[in-house]
């Protein structure tokens, strides 16, 4: 589950240009080839792309008429928030907003594109009228494919996800749990914990 605002200073933008705006970063946020699309789906489903220009804003530099400039802020569960999830997803945003530039190599020489990650407190957050945990959002992203009875082949080397489907390096492995014999790799540690408490595992 993520917010993302996506603040907008410069030539005024019309509707379809928010739109568009909008739709490049939630794209690059949820395009994966190692991922099956029913993740990708579900995913979506829990993503928010808010595009605002706001009347005032004020900082240096030039004008944002010839330079426009963006603050982007990510809000999400407090255990995503951490540097290595900020390594991933700034190259992605800050990439998805330069493609829409005349120059879109612009906002990688130019600092007019901030991105900010900002985590949540665990219960801190809800949907379906209940506060939800950052495994329990897990689990409803990935709710799709765990019903679907898809099972994707993985390479030699690598092996799949049980939980969202994601094709993971046995040897970047990060997360493995081990059950009934059987070992397993996970692309996140929420993607493990479902898997434990699904299997009554610590």
């Amino acid at each position: 589950m993520m917010t993302i605002e996506v603040f907008v200073t410069g030539p005024t933008l019309t509707a379809e240009a928010e739109h568009d705006l909008g739709d490049r970063v939630l794209r690059a946020l949820t395009t994966e080839d190692a991922a099956p699309d029913t993740v990708m789906d579900g995913a979506r489903e829990f993503i928010h792309v808010l595009v605002s220009q706001p009347r005032t804003w004020v900082t240096g530099g030039p004008p944002p008429d010839a330079a426009p400039r963006y603050l982007v802020r990510l809000t999400v569960p407090g255990s995503w928030s951490n540097g290595e999830f900020a390594d991933h997803v700034v190259p992605l945003v800050t990439g998805a907003i330069a493609a829409a530039e005349p120059d879109p190599s612009r906002l990688h020489r130019e600092p007019h594109c901030v991105v900010q990650v900002v985590g949540l407190r665990e219960h801190c957050v809800g949907t379906l009228g209940r506060t939800t945990t950052s495994t329990e959002i897990t689990r409803l992203m990935t709710q799709g494919f765990r019903e679907s009875g898809e099972r994707p082949v993985a390479p030699e080397g690598s092996t799949i996800d049980p939980v969202c489907g994601m094709r993971v390096e046995w040897d970047a492995a990060k997360f493995t749990l081990t059950h009934d014999g059987v070992d397993h790799a996970f692309c996140a540690p929420s993607c493990r914990k479902v898997y434990a408490e699904d299997h009554g595992l610590t």
